[in-house]
């Protein structure tokens, strides 16, 4: 019989103190997504859970941001957080690239060829769905701007560049392209893409109108199993804290698992616990809660 997750519910205003014991392995690292998990709607980290993580680092907790934004955009939270002076870690486009924070450096990236670009847009209908690429600090889009590549360049802080000829604007090799549309025909592109590409692409949701494509076999759970082992780590000492798809699989390789209260259904049904949601400082409460 299917027991579903321990629904252990963390509170934001409970008074736990960090001890790092617990029935396995002390947790070493704590692995975030960032929108609709660190951050609040309003794409900020409050002063509660910035408070709440620095003193964690002060206490030995490795932190890793691992998000499907690109590092660009991750960098200002890292700042925020102080990654630098506590040797943490980035994970940018749901896992294309690895970047410590100490350094400055980025130690490991995977990327699409750019010779697949011309592939990849003749594979995505331009009537029905829009085609997402990077260029420097830029995104880039095929055609007109729909309602959610205005999102994606609100949520980055970046500008968006509208392209009329995709594969002419995209030269160099993508970390990942996103495809947005109606949800309905973003599930049957999503299956198209992934056997078309079979061998070299993979592509999954993140968002019901946000389709990520990526380098074959990567995702945020399998740069950070790398990450660990660079580190010497193990999985066991890893919580994973996510709200949306791309996070799944991230969740299901910590040694512990904590989804939001606004997380996707699935997110949660996976989840060992379910803490405050984004908006009421649910990292803060899960790394009090459970750390």
């Amino acid at each position: 019989m299917n027991r579903g997750p321990k629904r252990l519910v963390c509170s934001a205003s409970a008074q736990y103190e960090w001890t790092g014991k617990g029935s396995g392995p002390a947790i070493r690292f704590l692995a975030t997504d960032l929108d609709g998990t660190l951050l609040t709607s309003e794409k900020r980290i409050t002063a509660h859970t910035k408070r709440i993580i620095i003193d964690a680092q002060n206490r030995g907790l490795t932190v890793i941001l691992a998000s499907g934004r690109p590092l660009y955009s991750i960098l200002p939270f890292a700042k925020e957080l102080e990654l630098d002076k506590h040797h943490g870690f980035i994970i940018a486009y749901n896992g294309g690239l690895i970047y410590d924070c100490a350094s400055g450096e980025t130690i490991c990236e995977y990327t699409i060829p750019a010779c697949m670009i011309p592939a990849l847009r003749a594979a995505v209908p331009c009537e029905a769905f829009r085609l997402h690429g990077y260029k420097g600090n830029s995104i880039v889009v095929q055609g007109e701007p729909d309602e959610w590549s205005n999102y994606i360049a609100r949520a980055n802080k970046m500008p968006l560049l509208k392209a009329d000829d995709f594969v002419e604007a995209i030269v160099e090799p993508q970390h990942k392209c996103l495809v947005t549309g109606a949800p309905r025909r973003l599930w049957h592109l999503e299956k198209k893409i992934n056997r078309l590409f079979e061998s070299s692409l993979s592509a999954y949701r993140s968002e019901s109108f946000l389709l990520e494509v990526v380098p074959k076999g990567i995702d945020k759970a399998e740069s950070l199993r790398r990450l660990l082992t660079m580190l010497n780590g193990k999985t066991e000492e890893l919580l994973c804290c996510g709200d949306g798809y791309n996070d799944i699989n991230m969740m299901q390789l910590g040694g512990l698992s904590c989804a939001t209260r606004n997380a996707k259904r699935p997110v949660k049904q996976i989840a060992d616990f379910i803490t405050e949601s984004n908006d009421c400082d649910g990292v803060a409460a899960a790394i009090r809660c459970l750390l």
